[in-house]
């Protein structure tokens, strides 16, 4: 008998951590249903000629030429005469809903699931045997074309330093409405629609940051999905904290999107979409935790009512601080410099402009709040780990990464 196949290791194409056998091949679910699409007779892709012709894969596993990602498919042995009408389908449509396919089980549930068989000894009866991919992949493409073009500061506005320039795209990014509905239902249109609009503004205020915009690319776009959750995270909190000060929004009601809160005692749910259990089954494993540091974090919010200036400082410490745990020592010393630098301009800001020398206080409740996600943060990450040993989702995505802690 044959030793069992070794799908631990990586992608043959792109190096990043390998899902099975694909089409002949150790790869990734990305790279395969790049396959499945690029190298099929009728395919545009195959059209596309690179002048280089030896683009690389980036050091996050994303090529950048579809020619040359092609080419390495077939150079390392993937053969199109494998491919299978019912297996690995992925939509192209442009919108983000219609962006689900089912994926039939594979030969080998061991091969699917990317786990050794002794392992599967361990997985529940309601394990999924097939999983709904959803593909991401044009969202990195806008944030990749925003981060091509170059910071756009309108004239006669002139800033002191990045982080007045920052105060000012948020402002403008913001959506400003004086009512806000409140919102019953949580399906799979409500979130994912909410996934892409969130990414998008993001991008939005990422693209507009000075320093941010140096780094190369492959940076950025790492930084960008490892924090845009916790970026909208804040920013959501804050616009809470917000309106619950302007007694607009209930003590139980958070902002949920642009111009919609919920009501988190008060709200059907339909997940229907991406797991085989009942809401019932696992409200305690899902549901925020509103009472705890959701509702400690927005109290702050609401006695610090922090100026635009500290918000956007919040929100870098934030991000860069989680990112910078997941780079090598050179990424992570540029990190450093960055941050650096804009604790420099929160102290000019304060001794400058506001003519408050002693800021003390004023830091230790923001970081306060920085604490409180970071922690619900590591707790969701703790449950969605255990979601996938125990396969309670049916959902994947083409860039998982960007949804390790939803």
């Amino acid at each position: 008998m044959p030793p069992p196949l070794n799908i631990t290791g990586p992608c043959e194409v792109c190096d990043q951590p390998a899902h099975g056998k694909h089409f002949g091949v150790i790869s990734c679910r990305a790279c395969a249903a790049f396959f499945r699409r690029a190298a099929r007779i009728n395919s545009k892709s195959q059209d596309i000629i690179c002048e280089r012709g030896n683009c690389k894969v980036s050091d996050s596993g994303i090529f950048f030429c579809k020619a040359c990602r092609l080419k390495k498919c077939i150079d390392v042995g993937m053969d199109s005469s494998k491919f299978q009408s019912n297996r690995d389908p992925i939509s192209s449509s442009q919108q983000i809903c219609s962006r689900q396919v089912r994926v039939s089980s594979p030969q080998s549930l061991a091969n699917f699931l990317g786990r050794p068989e002794l392992i599967l000894l361990c997985e529940p009866d309601r394990a999924s045997t097939s999983k709904f991919v959803i593909d991401v992949s044009f969202l990195i493409d806008k944030a990749f074309k925003a981060f091509q073009e170059p910071v756009f500061l309108p004239s006669p506005l002139r800033f002191e330093n990045s982080l007045e320039r920052l105060a000012n795209v948020l402002e403008n990014i913001q959506v400003v409405d004086s009512e806000v509905i409140l919102q019953t239902k949580v399906g799979q249109n409500e979130i994912l629609s909410f996934w892409e609009q969130s990414f998008i503004k993001t991008v939005k205020w990422f693209s507009q940051f000075p320093e941010f915009t140096e780094l190369p690319m492959n940076i950025k776009l790492d930084i960008l999905k490892s924090s845009w959750l916790l970026w909208i995270r804040l920013e959501r909190q804050a616009e809470t904290a917000n309106l619950r000060r302007r007694k607009l929004l209930a003590d139980n009601e958070f902002m949920a999107g642009e111009g919609r809160c919920m009501d988190m005692k008060n709200y059907d749910s339909d997940l229907a979409f991406c797991t085989n259990y009942t809401m019932d089954q696992l409200r305690q494993f899902l549901e925020p935790d509103c009472a705890g540091k959701w509702k400690l974090s927005v109290d702050v919010l609401i006695q610090l009512e922090p100026t635009n200036i500290e918000l956007n400082f919040m929100l870098i410490q934030l991000c860069l601080n989680y990112a910078q745990k997941r780079f090598p020592s050179e990424t992570r010393e540029v990190i450093d410099k960055l941050l650096a630098t804009q604790a420099d301009n929160l102290h000019d800001y304060y001794t400058r402009k506001m003519k408050t020398p002693n800021y003390s206080g004023r830091i230790t409740r923001m970081m306060k709040v920085i604490q409180y996600i970071e922690a619900d943060v590591r707790d969701q990450r703790e449950k969605m780990h255990l979601a996938n040993v125990f396969d309670i989702f049916n959902l994947d995505f083409t860039h998982p990464e960007m949804f390790e802690f939803f």
